[in-house]
C-alpha cells in the first residue's frame, strides 16, 4: 500500500496524487489518500478542502489505522512490554498493529531524485513533488485519471466552444492568497505586470491571430490593470466553488502563459496540443531555499519575472 498525504490547493493535490500513483504503479500495489490535513489546517483559504473528486481518479481514502500502520513509529518501553505480553497471550492482531515498522518518507529534496521510485511497499509519502520527474513513467495513465468527472455547465460550455473555434492562448494570473497571505507573498510572490506584458507580446508575435483567454482568482482587478494586444476575453464562466472549470477551460487552449501556480501548471501540462507553446515565470518562487530548476518542463519557455 502507498499512502500519499494531500495538502494545499487543487494543483498541489494533483502533484501529490501523481507521485503516489507513480510509486504505487512501480510497486504494483494500491494507492490511498490521506486527507486529514484539511481538518487540521483551516486557515489556508482556497487551500482548505479536498479537491480531487472532480477527476476520474482512483479515489480510495486511507483510514487512521492504515495511516498509523504505514507511517510506523517507535514503541516506548511500556508499549514493548505490552507487546511481549500480547505475544504470550497470542493476541497476534494487537501485535501486528502496534509493532508495525512502516515507512514514512518525507520528500528529501525539491527536485526529482532516483531513489523515489525505489521506495518500498508500504510507504507513506509526505511532500510536494512539484515536477513531472516524479511521475514520468505514468504520465499517459495520469492524463486519463485527470479527465473531468462532471459535465461542464452551460456557461462553461459556451466559453469552451469559443476556445475551440479560434487559435487560443490561456493567460493565468494568480492573485488572491498570494497577495493577502504574508508568508505566501514573501516566499512565492505575485508576478508583476511586466512579465505578462512581455509574455503576451511574445505570444502575439508568434500567433498574431490568436485570442487571449484570461483567467484569474481576481479577474476584476486583472481586467483593470491588464490590456493585452489583439483579441482577448476575460473569463468569468466558472463558479467560485467549481474552480476546476477554469482548469478545464485553460487546458483546452492551444498555448499558455502560466503563473507561478501549480493550478495553471497543470492546465498547461494537460493541454493535448502536441505543438503547444508554454511560457512560465523564472524564478518560480520569489524566495526559496529549494532547487526549483525542474519544476518547469524542459520544453516550456522560461521568462524572467519579478515580484
Amino acid at each position: 500500500m502507498i499512502i500519499t498525504r494531500l495538502k494545499g490547493g487543487l494543483g498541489n493535490q494533483m502533484f501529490q496524487y501523481a507521485a503516489g500513483l507513480a510509486l504505487a504503479h512501480q510497486r504494483r500495489t494500491v494507492l490511498k489518500l490521506d486527507v486529514s490535513w484539511f481538518r487540521e489546517d483551516l486557515e489556508y483559504e482556497a487551500h482548505n478542502h479536498y479537491g480531487l473528486s472532480c477527476f476520474n481518479i482512483l479515489e480510495q481514502f486511507a483510514t487512521e489505522e492504515e495511516v498509523s500502520r504505514v507511517q510506523g513509529f517507535q514503541l516506548t518501553r511500556t508499549e514493548r512490554w505490552s507487546v511481549s505480553i500480547a505475544r504470550t497471550l497470542r493476541f497476534y492482531r494487537y501485535v501486528k498493529h502496534h509493532a508495525s515498522k512502516g515507512h514514512w518518507h518525507r520528500q528529501a529534496i525539491f527536485k526529482p531524485y532516483p531513489e523515489f521510485l525505489t521506495l518500498p511497499d508500504p510507504t507513506y509519502l509526505d511532500g510536494m513533488w512539484q515536477s513531472e520527474g516524479f511521475f514520468g513513467p505514468v504520465a499517459d495513465l495520469l492524463r486519463l485519471h485527470f479527465t473531468f468527472r462532471y459535465p461542464a455547465p452551460a456557461a462553461v460550455n459556451q466559453i469552451a466552444t469559443h476556445i475551440r473555434s479560434v487559435p487560443s492562448i490561456a493567460i493565468h494570473f494568480r492573485r488572491g492568497d498570494y497577495a493577502r497571505n504574508v508568508s505566501f507573498n514573501r516566499e512565492i510572490g505575485v508576478l508583476d505586470l511586466d512579465y505578462y506584458q512581455r509574455a503576451a507580446a511574445r505570444m502575439r508575435e508568434r500567433y498574431p491571430t490568436a485570442t487571449f483567454f484570461i483567467f484569474s482568482d481576481d479577474i476584476d482587478a486583472v481586467e483593470r490593470d491588464f490590456r493585452p494586444p489583439g483579441p482577448h476575453t476575460f473569463v468569468r464562466a466558472a463558479q467560485a466553488w467549481n474552480s476546476f472549470d477554469n482548469l478545464r477551460l485553460m487546458s483546452l487552449c492551444q498555448h499558455a502563459v502560466i503563473a507561478n501556480s501549480t493550478f495553471s501548471w497543470w492546465a498547461a501540462w494537460l493541454n493535448a496540443n502536441p505543438a503547444k507553446s508554454v511560457i512560465a515565470p523564472d524564478p518560480w518562487f520569489a524566495k526559496s531555499e529549494h532547487d526549483t530548476s525542474e519544476v518547469v518542463p524542459a520544453s516550456w519557455l522560461r521568462l524572467s519575472a519579478s515580484r
